[in-house]
């Protein structure tokens, strides 16, 4: 039953990729839905709980990408009782894939990476329920990666997106699975399915619907220039011309697996091939009556 108001905040990730949490409080229990990437973002996110005199008692991990995963090392050591869940078949992919995305990140965030990772459980239902709260699981529809869960709070009419959605961030398309067709059809089906006021991106401020359509807009003009066989320089450069603001530049030259980033982008000088120096926002964000504050 019940018994307690549910609080929303979301904890703005402050190192690279900068990836979102979102904190869900009832009473004195805390839920997190992802658990960061870094060690400093995640004994943050202890040091919140701990201020607030909360105590974790679950995470929900969307999908299997570090940057929202292996924040939970530390977190579960603060919280040894709290229980992680995902998707089996997101599961399956953190512990295959684990040592060779460590192995990616050596060199880059060597003190900030746990060297092995936690135990998740699998959770297969469509509802999950938080102190007497519905929380709606639901298995979107391919867009950044296959598997991903997001979730939907009914009594607050808030989506929680993860990485379907960014906010004013360059997707991750290409080194994805390069289908922006498919990731439009898929924010497409939650506009058509749920009743939404706030939007909670896996990257990016907090928002309303108008996330959606930029998203879709971003993802229709990708789609536009990045054609069969046209060098990867030229796409990177169409898209920057048309987003010239927007964060996490270095998500466009990115590749992953066998693929292998163009010589002619390498040596481009003056260009961020990393994720930038700068957060993509700072603090927290706090869902209250008259709208959010940090």
């Amino acid at each position: 039953m019940q018994t307690n108001t549910l609080e929303l905040e979301v904890y703005y990730g402050t190192m690279a990729p900068w990836s979102n949490t979102t904190l869900l409080f009832s009473g004195d229990r805390a839920l997190l839905i992802d658990a960061q990437f870094t060690k400093t973002d995640a004994k943050a996110l202890v040091k919140r709980l701990q201020d607030a005199g909360k105590t974790l008692t679950h995470i929900i991990l969307t999908h299997s990408h570090p940057d929202h995963v292996w924040g939970g090392v530390e977190l579960l050591k603060a919280f040894p009782e709290a229980q992680a869940y995902a998707r089996p078949v997101a599961i399956t992919e953190m512990e295959l894939e684990f040592k060779a995305r460590l192995l990616r990140w050596t060199g880059i965030f060597d003190a900030e990476l746990p060297t092995e990772l936690y135990p998740v459980e699998p959770f297969e239902g469509d509802v999950f329920d938080f102190e007497g709260h519905k929380i709606e699981l639901i298995d979107s529809l391919p867009s950044e990666t296959i598997n991903l869960m997001t979730c939907y709070i009914p009594e607050l009419k808030t989506y929680i997106a993860s990485d379907q959605c960014y906010n004013r961030c360059h997707y991750y398309v290409g080194p994805g699975l390069n289908r922006p067709d498919l990731w439009i059809a898929s924010i497409e089906d939650i506009q058509s399915r749920f009743e939404i006021d706030r939007v909670v991106p896996g990257h990016g401020a907090v928002g309303g619907l108008e996330i959606f359509d930029e998203a879709i807009e971003y993802l229709t003009f990708y789609h536009s220039v990045a054609k069969p066989l046209v060098p990867q320089q030229e796409i990177v450069h169409a898209v920057l011309e048309q987003y010239p603001d927007w964060k996490l530049e270095g998500v466009l030259r990115m590749t992953i697996g066998p693929a292998v980033t163009s010589k002619a982008l390498i040596e481009e000088k003056n260009t961020k091939q990393g994720f930038g120096s700068e957060s993509i926002v700072k603090g927290y964000y706090r869902a209250c009556e008259d709208g959010a504050r940090a």
